[in-house]
């Protein structure tokens, strides 16, 4: 009995110091999220004359300057942590997220602000490719799923930290405009999280294993698993890591991809997936969500409080896309989601363009645009994702994903550009403009998007063989 109970104990303790690892793994998710979605206050004081005196063009190239550099984070990142480790990759994240959020803070000039935003999103982009692959690295495989998704509540989460700081600090910005500052340079704190916590964690023993360190992995394994666990599972590691050499030595080069026309189908296929995402609208409103509710009639603090709103809920829809999206099924999900999405656009445009001074139309708008973000969160966001990963055979799979995830952030850029100009020239006919990519949405994945739920991935890739293989 005081084996059995022992054996628990350590067990507990295990598992304890791995969601330890998890959660300070996931400040770079949740850097992620909060330092995407803390423009959505900070942009207003920033461009007061007083300030930085920003255009609406030049508070786009703020917002989006991070995402182009997130672009380009997320294409380098990886392969750069295949060769110095997982842990060293996510310190020097820690370190280049605290110079970033205090380089923002202390900008004299735009030109100053636009370069640390977009070193910022050098490391978004990065985390967004290394943070899970290194909770998954760690994770026993009967805790792997749960922390795993740790990753994408806290990138939703991070979004919903920047809003309730943005909420916090607004009604200061009356006296003081140079708020904003302070509302950039709080990502320092979770940024030194990061930084200082990866020292006390061990380093991922998969890597650790890809590098011929074997005493090392197995030293990691010892602290993070069960001993009678230990030898099967750095066996299994072994084995999966001499498989996986073997199938990186047949990966394909992007000449090879582009000269089979099945192929580059997939690959349109799912760039197509990551524009449509982007241009269903949602960055427009987590970016500028406070001047969304502004325009609809609230005043900076009542729009910073109910922008909060937003993040939460995303949180919400996070949570029920991660049920939903094996039981329903990837093309429904995709059409439900375009469709409300569309729906809710439309109906905000032509209450804002039709009745704006009624007493319930601002209201009316921010519960629409609540709903908006619930469903899209819970669909158009996780599936597009999941689908890009299934539908590109095993030896295309690296490569395609890697530019399909690119062309995303840039879609993400131009919505972050853009966005800002176009709620200037008239909010309704922005919803308007998103409402129709959404139905253009719906009829590009009516005609190319397969069902992938429960398929073998085998079975993908012959659809794409059969339609275009010709």
């Amino acid at each position: 009995m005081d084996i059995s109970g022992k054996t628990t104990d350590q067990k507990g303790s295990h598992t304890g110091f791995l969601w330890l690892a998890t959660f300070i793994a996931a400040m770079g998710s949740l850097l992620f999220g909060y330092d995407t979605g803390i423009v959505n206050g900070s942009l207003e004081f920033m461009a007061q004359k007083s300030q930085l005196d920003l255009t609406a063009f030049q508070q786009g190239i703020v917002s989006s300057g991070l995402t182009l550099g997130a672009a380009f984070g997320a294409i380098i990142g990886g392969p750069f942590a295949d060769r110095i480790g997982r842990k060293k990759i996510l310190t020097i994240l820690g370190i280049i997220f605290s110079i970033g959020a205090i380089g923002c803070a202390f900008a004299t000039n735009i030109g100053i602000l636009i370069a640390f935003r977009f070193i910022l999103g050098l490391a978004v982009g990065s985390a967004s490719a290394n943070v899970p692959v290194y909770i998954a690295e760690i994770a026993p495989t009967e805790l792997r799923g749960k922390m795993v998704t740790t990753a994408q509540v806290m990138i939703v989460s991070g979004q919903f930290v920047a809003f309730g700081v943005n909420a916090a600090l607004t009604p200061l910005g009356a006296s003081n405009a140079a708020i904003w500052r302070w509302m950039l340079g709080l990502g320092t704190i979770p940024g030194i999280i990061l930084w200082i916590g990866m020292y006390l964690i061990p380093e991922s023993p998969r890597w650790l294993v890809s590098q011929g360190k074997m005493d090392k992995a197995l030293g990691v394994l010892r602290k993070i698993r069960a001993a009678a666990s230990v030898d099967s599972e750095m066996k299994e590691i072994q084995d999966k890591d001499k498989a996986d050499k073997e199938l990186n030595a047949e990966q394909a080069t992007f000449k090879e991809l582009i000269s089979k026309r099945w192929v580059v189908q997939i690959l349109i296929t799912g760039a197509m997936l990551g524009i449509i995402q982007q241009f269903a609208g949602i960055n427009s409103i987590m970016y500028y969500g406070g001047k969304i509710i502004q325009e609809s009639g609230f005043n900076p603090t009542v729009a910073a409080i109910l922008n909060a709103g937003n993040g939460l809920l995303s949180i919400v829809g996070a949570v029920l896309g991660m049920f939903t999206i094996d039981w329903l099924g990837r093309r429904k999900l995709e059409f439900a989601g375009l469709t409300i999405c569309g729906i809710t656009l439309v109906a905000a445009g032509v209450i804002h363009s039709t009745v704006p001074n009624a007493g319930w139309a601002g209201i009316t708008i921010v519960v629409l645009v609540y709903l908006y973000i619930i469903f899209f969160q819970g669909t158009l966001g996780p599936v597009t994702w999941l689908i890009n990963s299934e539908i590109f055979p095993q030896r295309y799979r690296g490569i395609g994903t890697g530019i399909t995830i690119f062309v995303l952030w840039i879609g993400n850029f131009i919505v972050g550009l853009l966005s800002p100009v176009l709620l200037e020239w008239n909010m309704s006919n922005t919803f308007y403009i998103f409402a129709i990519c959404c139905v253009l949405g719906i009829i590009f994945v009516a005609m190319r998007v397969p069902e992938t739920k429960g398929v073998p991935l085998e079975e993908v890739e012959q659809y794409f063989r059969n339609k275009y293989d010709k």
